[in-house]
């Protein structure tokens, strides 16, 4: 989840890492791995696990791992009366909504079209913002959207064996929009609080709004045990994606700089990519290496102006949560 993507003080959230690059280096490269991975563990456990529940469960999971390391802060930090609609917005924007597209869509479309379809949303905040300002965007926002949009529409509802779908592709195209809203909303709470302890009360939020969809799941439509590799799936996603993942992370930016791993993130929709044709048997075709290639070159294009980098940091982590 993750979920999010915020810039707190490391301070906030444990001591930084030794001043040792190497460490650091391999910590960020492992979580990229992890994030990257996740887009196969959701779509082999969605297809046991229905979506809605699959969400409920992990975030459940990740909320109880969290607690040892938050709940002294998590206690002592009062929010605001004038913040708590902002709160409940972020969970239920944020990991509701947000996982409830992305969890129907794999269940519908590959990790591959997942992961590369998700990896436009730092683009499509970008344009929102210049949008939000009344002003033109940038010729380098123009070009990365123009071969972005491209690269998605070369793979958008097609399937070359691996199970993609339209409806899948648009129910990830919903993700995109969700978290793309879910950012502007975080704004207004992200300097106010300790960095993991909102994240914390997001993911208490956003699992107890996903309670009564899981209900109403299992209800229409019980479904029986899942096998070992769903409850190994889900407690990937749980325990690594969205507790430990996104804390390592921000261990590792002190140490390596926010252009360093703002720059390992574009490694996300790649991991993704390769996970789904190696572990889940994908095709590779040259229409995802082709569409790989303008959705990825067109948001590294967008992120060269000035000030770009800094302001994509916090959304190109989507995949984490």
């Amino acid at each position: 989840m993750t979920t999010n993507s915020r810039a707190a003080a490391p301070e906030e959230i444990a001591p930084p890492l030794p001043a040792r690059p190497l460490g650091p280096l391999l910590l960020a490269l492992a979580v990229v791995l992890v994030w990257g991975t996740s887009f196969s563990f959701t779509r082999v456990a969605v297809q046991e696990i229905p979506p809605l529940s699959l969400a409920f469960l992990r975030f459940l999971l990740a909320s109880l791992f969290l607690w040892p390391l938050t709940h002294r802060r998590l206690l002592r930090t009062r929010i605001a009366p004038a913040d708590r609609p902002a709160l409940f917005g972020l969970g239920f924007i944020g990991v509701t909504l947000y996982f409830a597209f992305e969890n129907f869509g794999l269940k519908y479309t590959t990790a591959s079209h997942g992961a590369l379809i998700i990896a436009t949303i730092p683009l499509c905040t970008e344009l929102t913002e210049t949008l939000r300002r009344r002003r033109l965007p940038s010729l380098s926002t123009l070009a990365g959207l123009g071969v972005s949009l491209a690269g998605v529409f070369l793979i958008f509802g097609r399937d070359s064996g691996g199970g993609a779908t339209l409806e899948g592709d648009m129910l990830i195209i919903g993700a995109v929009v969700t978290w793309v809203w879910y950012t502007y909303l975080a704004d207004r709470l992200v300097n106010r609080y300790p960095n993991l302890v909102l994240t914390h009360w997001i993911m208490l939020v956003g699992t107890a709004t996903l309670l009564p969809g899981a209900a109403a799941e299992y209800l229409i439509s019980p479904f029986g045990l899942p096998s070992a590799g769903a409850w190994g799936g889900l407690a990937f996603l749980g325990i690594f994606c969205s507790a430990l993942a996104y804390h390592f992370w921000n261990l590792t930016i002190p140490a390596l700089g926010v252009t360093t791993t703002n720059n390992l993130l574009y490694g996300i929709p790649l991991v993704g990519v390769l996970t789904g044709i190696l572990a889940l048997g994908e095709p590779l075709t040259l229409t995802i290496v082709l569409g790989g290639a303008l959705i990825i070159g067109g948001v590294v294009l967008a992120s060269r102006r000035p000030g770009g980098k800094e302001r994509q940091e916090k959304v190109l982590q989507a995949e984490k949560n």
